[in-house]
């Protein structure tokens, strides 16, 4: 997808965005390049409300995500005397305006995309997708009305849009990350992971086969997926038919010296019931509508379903693993136990685990990429399994959590959040050694600085979404960078949307990213960055706005000084010391006094404009003499 224009019209306004705050995105003049990839800067001081941009766009495809998804739990569609159930027409952001680009699914929209599953002429084939301008508008106490601007058809009527097509114009995935822990924009967030948990369980009762895919389109994705995405990147990205690693990791080489994998292991807990966890409510003599008493399965079941004979598809995710592994075996606190599960009725505090170990090569690359297609599929694997750890979240702390608004909303992950201890979480990716460069032996991946965890997270989010109609919500991503990585940071996102040379497919991409670095600033060009100032007074945002100037290519200093009105490039402590010397400089005349000033200022400071200034006035001073 590719942003348009945002407008804020709640009389409440959001946060610090006031009513009839709007930012503009893409202009008018400016369409055709939908397709170009160049990722948008919010930039501003601390409070300045960039962040609070990202927050209401992660509420805004919250609120439209629980309008068509079809798996809603029941108690948070119709709610109680308590909760009061989802309402489509009351919305964090209660009143908007957003627009985008987007290419519509050809599988719903038929008339209006080709049929890819056809032969069709080069001609045809190498003709881009039609492309959707989508407008999403929202008054106060309506529910959202989503318009497709442009549609066209053969007879020119316009009938209005299905539920299924209204979701098929929304993005597939919104991602969300903030190296800053920010609680308020992972409030939506957190939410959707309760609801894609919920999703589980109802396929779960009916044992349907299950797609690890979750419906939901919110995904945040902090330090607990951390492993996660950095094993499906290195696995995943390569040649299909060697498994050789790819051109697609070289950021992750060229910044970070992270030349491949090495070794790991999966540790999958098989024995927790679902009854242990699902409905306990039953045993406290609570009520929850259609659930029987009697279910006895599995949590992790449907991600083990027995293969159907005759057809070639494997069905359970658990043996996909399996067949990619080095070696595996059932453990059972020190024992084993057979293979083919029969020995699983244990008690629920019994420790059984599969722990499959791989020591990889491109066979075990090839093998991986062959069970599981694009490296999105196996993220999203190792994404629903990390997500059924929220088993140890009852049923009140999850409805309470769906249902909070206003100030209940904020902090949802600290107060309802109930991580199992470790043993008995259902995945934990352990022994995961990489090899580096300039070391002789495999290490740890919790060898790696924050710093290198961050650039590998933000920059492993970008792979494996890339190809998909994606919108990314970064919020200050380079935080622990040093001050290289900031400079390459921008750079290295764009490598990772390179399109391929043969790639005929258009796609569009866009990221929002949050900052306070004037050398991210520096690496793009000023109509990709939009500058956000607040009123002191009234603590909401008062302008929007392009730099002046261009940006890219400009110096630090310069920047500092037009965007964040930070004219000295020292901190205040130098800067201190330097005017001492200064008001030492007027008061002295005599010649060797001077030398020795002028020696003591090159010796004391390092290199910098505002010495190199003192230097020079000292200099003309004795020069004078």
């Amino acid at each position: 997808m590719k942003l348009i224009r945002f407008a804020i019209h709640d009389p409440e306004g959001f946060r610090s965005l006031p009513q009839n705050f709007e930012v503009n995105f893409l202009g008018e003049l400016d369409y055709d390049k939908a397709t170009d990839f160049n990722p948008y800067v919010l930039a501003g001081g601390n409070g300045s409300g960039k962040s609070n941009v990202l927050e209401a766009l992660a509420e805004i495809f919250y609120h439209l995500d629980c309008r068509y998804l079809s798996n809603l739990p029941s108690y948070f569609e119709n709610g109680d005397d308590y909760f009061r159930g989802y309402d489509s027409t009351k919305c964090r952001v209660d009143a908007y305006e957003l627009e985008y680009f987007i290419f519509p699914d050809p599988e719903i929209f038929q008339d209006e995309a080709f049929d890819q599953t056809v032969v069709l002429s080069d001609e045809v084939k190498n003709k881009p997708p039609r492309r959707a301008h989508v407008r999403i508008k929202k008054i106060v106490g309506d529910s959202p009305e989503i318009i497709w601007v442009d549609r066209e058809l053969d007879d020119k009527k316009l009938p209005e849009l299905s539920r299924q097509e209204c979701r098929a114009l929304l993005p597939d995935h919104v991602i969300g990350y903030a190296s800053g822990n920010n609680e308020t924009l992972s409030t939506p967030f957190f939410k959707s992971r309760i609801l894609q948990y919920e999703a589980y369980l109802a396929t779960l009762k009916s044992q349907s086969f299950v797609d690890p895919r979750p419906e939901t389109s919110l995904v945040y994705l902090d330090e607990n997926y951390s492993q996660a995405i950095l094993l499906t990147n290195l696995l995943m990205w390569g040649d299909a038919e060697t498994g050789e690693q790819g051109t697609e990791l070289s950021p992750f080489l060229e910044t970070i010296g992270l030349e491949r994998i090495d070794t790991f292991r999966l540790s999958i807990r098989l024995n927790i019931k679902a009854d242990r966890e699902l409905f306990r409510e039953f045993e406290r003599g609570s009520v929850i509508p259609q659930v029987p008493k009697d279910i006895n399965t599995r949590l992790i079941a449907n991600l083990d379903l027995p293969e159907i004979e005759g057809k070639n598809q494997i069905r359970s995710y658990l043996n996909k693993l399996k067949l990619c592994a080095t070696c595996y075996r059932i453990h059972n606190a020190g024992s084993f136990v057979s293979a083919d599960f029969s020995d699983l009725d244990e008690p629920d505090n019994e420790l059984i685990y599969l722990e499959l170990d791989y020591k990889v090569s491109p066979a075990t690359r090839k093998a991986f990429r062959f069970h599981f297609g694009e490296p999105v599929k196996l993220f999203e694997l190792l994404h629903l399994l990390l997500v059924l750890n929220n088993y140890e979240m009852d049923y009140t702390a999850k409805r309470e959590a769906l249902h909070a608004t206003g100030p209940k909303s904020l902090y949802l992950a600290q107060r309802y959040e109930q991580l199992p201890k470790v043993a008995d979480r259902i995945l934990r990716i352990r022994n995961f050694k990489i090899r580096k460069e300039g070391i002789p032996y495999p290490i740890d991946t919790r060898g790696l600085s924050d710093g290198e965890h961050q650039f590998l997270h933000s920059l492993g989010l970008c792979l494996l979404y890339k190809d998909k109609r994606t919108l990314f919500l970064f919020d200050e991503p380079e935080t622990h960078f040093n001050p290289e990585w900031k400079a390459k940071f921008i750079t290295a996102v764009r490598s990772c949307f390179e399109k391929e040379e043969k790639a005929a497919d258009e796609t569009m991409r866009e990221v929002l990213i949050t900052t306070h670095s004037p050398l991210v600033i520096s690496d793009c060009e000023r109509e990709y960055v939009r500058m956000f100032t607040k009123d002191k007074e009234t603590g909401r945002v008062n302008s929007v706005e392009q730099p002046s100037f261009e940006t890219l290519g400009a110096s630090v200093r310069k920047i500092g000084i037009k965007l964040f009105s930070v004219p000295e490039s020292i901190g205040n402590y130098a800067k201190a010391r330097l005017l001492e010397y200064l008001q030492q400089l007027k008061t002295t005349e005599n010649k060797a006094q001077l030398e020795v000033l002028l020696d003591t200022v090159t010796e004391e400071f390092g290199e910098s404009v505002e010495r190199q200034l003192l230097l020079h006035r000292i200099m003309e001073k004795i020069e004078k003499g």
